[in-house]
């Protein structure tokens, strides 16, 4: 009597035809995925032009500022103001020339609201890392900066809604703000209140 033992360790077609069913209901799902991401992408895209173009300008042509739907749900149209600085998370994730023109924009953003005795905005923080095996450096380090009640993770930047807050005052004070350098918009936005 002779064995093959590539017959004993062969799997059962039953087994074959499990993982190509689960393999294609993998790859089935992952389809259904990415379909379901550009239907939503596109749905987002169609909101955004509802509400920042279309209702704001079809109820200012009619010189409604605001009304309530049947089911009482608010519509109600306000102006928006934004304007960014480039943070340092999005400086780092950049690459090549966009990076070295986002850390300049981020110099002369801040050189700008120094400038203009807004330069309480800009936090600056203070991170140290440590490598993998330097645990015992950085319990010392950290040791020593508890004594000395200091606290550090470095960071410079502007928080959003403090800059937006601070672009809103300076334009309702008439006064001029580069525009293209904070990537200042202005426009109106439908908001639906439930």
């Amino acid at each position: 009597m002779s064995i093959n033992l590539l017959d004993d360790v062969a799997p059962a077609s039953n087994e074959l035809g499990a993982i190509t069913d689960m393999a294609q209901q993998m790859y089935d799902l992952q389809t259904e995925i990415i379909q379901d991401e550009e239907s939503l992408k596109r749905k987002k895209q169609d909101l955004t032009k509802l509400a920042e173009q279309d209702l704001p300008d079809l109820m200012q042509e009619l010189n409604i500022k605001d009304f309530t739907l049947n089911n009482g749900a608010k519509v109600k149209v306000d102006d928006i103001i934004s304007a960014s600085i480039p943070s340092t998370g999005a400086i780092e994730r950049a690459k090549g020339d966009d990076r070295m023109e986002m850390e300049i924009r981020q110099q002369h953003c801040f050189d700008w609201l120094r400038e203009n005795n807004a330069g309480d905005l800009i936090k600056n923080n203070v991170e140290v890392q440590f490598g993998r095996t330097e645990d015992k450096e950085c319990d010392i380090f950290a040791k020593e900066l508890r004594d000395r009640k200091l606290f550090y993770k470095r960071a410079i930047g502007v928080h959003p809604a403090q800059l937006t807050a601070f672009i809103k005052e300076m334009l309702s004070e008439g006064k001029s703000i580069p525009h293209d350098l904070f990537k200042i918009y202005t426009g109106r936005r439908a908001k639906i209140r439930r």
